[in-house]
Parts: C-alpha cells; sequence; structure tokens
C-alpha cells in the first residue's frame, strides 16, 4: 500500500500546475505561457505575503500583540480553505483516469491518500505564504522565544491540514450529492454560492459597539474580544496560536492530534464513498420517450450564444469558479445599507468621494474571474468545431462577449438598484454610477478574451487546470480588479467639480481600450492556436 501511495503521489506532484508538461515541453509558446503563469503566481504571492506581514506589524505596532498568532493561523487556515475547497472535489473525483486506476490492484485508499497529499502540498504552499510573514514580523518584534518560534514553523506543517480535511469533506458532500442529482452543476453552484454568502454573513458580524469611540487605549479590549471570537469560531486558533505566542508545547501537541483525527476521518469517510460516487458522476439517465418538437430557425448569431450558454452551464467548476465576482459584487452593494464607509475612511489624510469611486469598485469586482478569460481554454478537444464551422472567427469571439454581457447583466442591474438606494446620489453622480460600471466591465471583458487568445490552454485533464491553475485565469481574473483600481485612482484624487470631467475622460480612455483590444482580437487566427 505505501509503494502504490509513493508511485501515484510522485505522478500527482508533477502534474500539479502542469510542471510536468513545463519541464519537458519543446513548445516555445508553452514555456511562456508556464513563464507568465509562474510571474502572476509570483505576484500573488507577494501581494498576500505584504498583507499579513502588514498586518501583523499593524498590530504589533498600536499594541494588540497578542492576537497576531491566532490571527495569522485563522488567515492561514480561511487562504487555504478558499484556494482548495472549489477544486477539492474535482481533483479527488476526477474523471480522466477512473477507469484506468479502477481496472488495476490500487487501492482506493492509496488513491485517496495520494491526491490529498496533492492538496495538501497546494495548502502547504499557502500556508508558508500567510503563516511565515507573519512569525517572522511578530519573532523580530515581540521576540516569544526560541520555543515559540520554532513551535510556529512547525505549525506551519500542520495547520494546512484541517482546511484541507473540511475541503475535501465538502467536496465528498457536494459531489457525493450531485452524484444522485440529474441536475448536478445547478446543486453545486447553489451550494457553493450559499457557502460564500455564508462566510461574508459570518464575517460581517462585528458589534458596532466595539468600533465606536474608538481610540488606542480601547484597542487592548477590542484585540481580546477579537481574539475570543477567533478561538470560538475556530479552536485551533487557540492551539496554535497559544504555540506561537506562548511556546506550549501542550497545546501543540493536542492541535497536531485533533489535525490528524480529522485527516484519518475524512480520509476513511472519502475511501468508502469513493467507487460509489464515481459511479454516480458517471451515470447518465435517458427516459427513451424522445419525441419531435418544433424546429426552431436560429441566427447564426443566437446560435453561437446558445451553444456558449450550453458549454458554461455544463462544468460545475466552471459556474461556481466565475460566479463567485459576481456575488460578491452584489454583496458588496448590499453591504452599504450597513457599513458607513465615509465612518471608516474618514480618518485617511485625503478626502475621498465615495460616491464616485464605490461604482468603479463595484465593476471591478463583478469582473473578477470573468469566464470570457478562459472560454477559449474550455473548448479543449472540441476547439476542432470552432476551427470547422463556417462562420467568421469574430462571430465566435463575439459570441462569447455577447454571452458574458448576457451572464453578468443581472448581477450588474441587481447592483445598480442597491447602489443607488443605498448612497442617493445627484443626478450627476447617478449617471456616472451607472455608465461607468458598464464601460468599464464591457473594457474587463475584452481584455480578458484577448488574455485567453494570448495564453490558451487547450490541452488539458481536467477543467480545474484551465479555471484555476491556467495563466489566462489569473491574469485575466485579475484583470478586472487592476483595471478597476486603476480607474478609481483619478475619480479619487480630483475634486468634486471636476468629477464630471474625469469620469468622462475615464470612460473615454477605457472604451477606447476596449476598442483597439476587440480589433486585435478579430485579427486573429483561431487556426493557429494550440
Amino acid at each position: 500500500m505505501m509503494w502504490q501511495i509513493k508511485v501515484l503521489t510522485k505522478l500527482e506532484l508533477a502534474n500539479m500546475f502542469s510542471l510536468n508538461v513545463l519541464r519537458h515541453t519543446k513548445d516555445k509558446k508553452a514555456r511562456n505561457t508556464g513563464i507568465a503563469l509562474g510571474i502572476t503566481i509570483g505576484f500573488l504571492m507577494m501581494l498576500v505575503i505584504a498583507y499579513v506581514g502588514g498586518k501583523s506589524y499593524g498590530f504589533i505596532k498600536l499594541g494588540a500583540e497578542e492576537i497576531v498568532p491566532a490571527y495569522i493561523v485563522f488567515m492561514s487556515s480561511i487562504f487555504g480553505l478558499i484556494f482548495c475547497a472549489f477544486k477539492a472535489g474535482k481533483i479527488i473525483f476526477k474523471d480522466n483516469c477512473y477507469d484506468i486506476l479502477a481496472s488495476m490492484p490500487i487501492g482506493k485508499t492509496s488513491i485517496v491518500v495520494s491526491r490529498y497529499i496533492r492538496l495538501y502540498a497546494e495548502g502547504l504552499v499557502v500556508s508558508c505564504l500567510v503563516m511565515i510573514p507573519g512569525i517572522a514580523v511578530y519573532g523580530a518584534m515581540v521576540r516569544p522565544g526560541i520555543l515559540a518560534i520554532v513551535l510556529g514553523l512547525a505549525s506551519v506543517m500542520v495547520v494546512p491540514i484541517i482546511p484541507i480535511s473540511l475541503s475535501v469533506l465538502l467536496g465528498v458532500l457536494i459531489t457525493g450529492i450531485s452524484s444522485r442529482m440529474k441536475n448536478k452543476v445547478l446543486f453545486e453552484t447553489v451550494f457553493v454560492v450559499a457557502i460564500v454568502v455564508a462566510v461574508f454573513a459570518i464575517s460581517g458580524v462585528v458589534p458596532e459597539e466595539d468600533l465606536e469611540n474608538f481610540d488606542l487605549q480601547a484597542l487592548g479590549d477590542i484585540a481580546k474580544k477579537l481574539s475570543d471570537i477567533l478561538h470560538k469560531v475556530y479552536p485551533p486558533t487557540i492551539w496554535f496560536g497559544n504555540a506561537i505566542g506562548g511556546g506550549s508545547i501542550l497545546k501543540f501537541a493536542m492541535g497536531t492530534i485533533v489535525s490528524v483525527g480529522i485527516l484519518f476521518i475524512v480520509i476513511s469517510i472519502t475511501a468508502i464513498n469513493f467507487e460509489k460516487i464515481n459511479r454516480g458522476l458517471r451515470v447518465n439517465t435517458a427516459k427513451h420517450n424522445y419525441k419531435m418538437g418544433k424546429l426552431e430557425n436560429r441566427t447564426i448569431m443566437k446560435a453561437l450564444v446558445v451553444r456558449e450558454a450550453k458549454r458554461y452551464f455544463s462544468s460545475g467548476v466552471y459556474v461556481t469558479n466565475t460566479i463567485i465576482g459576481p456575488v460578491m459584487a452584489v454583496i458588496f452593494a448590499v453591504s452599504l445599507f450597513f457599513v458607513d464607509m465615509n465612518e471608516t475612511l474618514g480618518g485617511l489624510p485625503i478626502n475621498i468621494d465615495l460616491n464616485g469611486i464605490i461604482p468603479v469598485l463595484f465593476a471591478g469586482i463583478l469582473g473578477m474571474n470573468s469566464p470570457i478569460a478562459t472560454s477559449v481554454s474550455m473548448e479543449g478537444k472540441e476547439f476542432w468545431i470552432i476551427r470547422t464551422l463556417p462562420v467568421p472567427w469574430k462571430d465566435v469571439l463575439k459570441s462569447k462577449l455577447l454571452f458574458s454581457i448576457m451572464l453578468l447583466l443581472p448581477f450588474y442591474v441587481v447592483g445598480e438598484v442597491v447602489m443607488v438606494i443605498a448612497l442617493k446620489p445627484s443626478i450627476e453622480k447617478l449617471v456616472w454610477m451607472i455608465i461607468l460600471p458598464a464601460t468599464i466591465i464591457i473594457c474587463i471583458l475584452v481584455v480578458g478574451l484577448a488574455v485567453n487568445l494570448k495564453f490558451p490552454k487547450l490541452k488539458w485533464d481536467s477543467e480545474v487546470e484551465v479555471v484555476k491553475q491556467s495563466a489566462s485565469a489569473m491574469i485575466g481574473g485579475l484583470g478586472g480588479v487592476l483595471i478597476a483600481l486603476v480607474a478609481v485612482i483619478p475619480l479619487a484624487l480630483v475634486p468634486e467639480n471636476y468629477y464630471g470631467l474625469v469620469a468622462c475622460m475615464v470612460c473615454i480612455i477605457v472604451l477606447t481600450i476596449a476598442i483597439i483590444t476587440n480589433h486585435m482580437n478579430n485579427k486573429i487566427d483561431l487556426k493557429m492556436l494550440d
């Protein structure tokens, strides 16, 4: 059994992030794509390190150092859970090699353990990025002792176990239930969206009285209350937090024992249900009562858009990964009813007109991880169909753009209505509140399509590789946020009297970029993509 786990784990780790392909490929374009992906991942790593290190430094500088150990453990767990939750089920129950493995004398437990180790390796990277900067800042400023630092570094190896186990358990739950349902994608999407909404709702529950009359003297009490909340919500913050902050070997041992116990329980549950869930995923139901319906005559563009919609809604991982941005945008708009942003940003040295920048931030969140950023890559082995269609290639790209607009439109309308009610803008601000997000979203979609055409990934074994691990997913997914942040800067700094003029200039620049990029997209020969 150990030999089986060793061989299968080696194969899983070699294929992680397509490392094996990049290592042996002679395709220059594939290497360039890998380099772009590496640069993007490196940029994200630097952001995470800067964020966690900066927050830890800020807590300590303000005298709230007692919350730092629990904070870095909690953030590491949250990042790890989010990073793996949406793909754990697809990796554990991936279908590209099940028939081959099922025909071999390999135990189910060996397969599950090897795939769990792959998820753990990815979660460990996240844990290192979050915890090591926090531990370094805490150790340098607080000096808790060598034992605490050693236990803290050891905790980095153990902390990812529970989040990865929970993500696997969620994956088993979602995949297991959906395998028994006719509409698997709908259930998976609704379940994931419900989890995201619940996480935002829980994280938003902060007593208002704690934030009123805030001063440095009250910071210690607030830090203690926040620490107590973290301990109640997620007990491992007590065990590993005390190990980092106080050098407690007992707490570290307790956390390790509980983590390993949860690990064995989850692996056992997964192994027991592994074969049953895999069979359910590969069962197709048919009533055999087909009847000739009314034939419909469609235009070329309508047929292409319908084809794009069917492709999109046929993949659970595609839908769940790309629908989170629009859902978060609506949550952001609704939060304006409960959070006074003017009061929150009142301490900044510059005066910011929130009614002017909130719509742009809304557009950036709405366009995050847009489906068009991976729409070409998702064609995969079926890309030959597009190449052989008797239609202009620019119409194929136009259909992808139209479908993405239609998909985001309901979220845009709901978010706009909510923001108008919450912010009560003037007539001038109302006009720009509608126009600015619309132009930015169009630019985000066009640029996202251009990124996917530049870095296509048509050879893949699992949809997870395209939706979560490809260069186009990361660069195109971040592109919307970056475009919105760049547009926010002049709108935030301009005096209110000149806001309309600057907003008009931003719209013109953004639309110009979109038009030029779209023109360049239409010139690309799809036959040259591989």
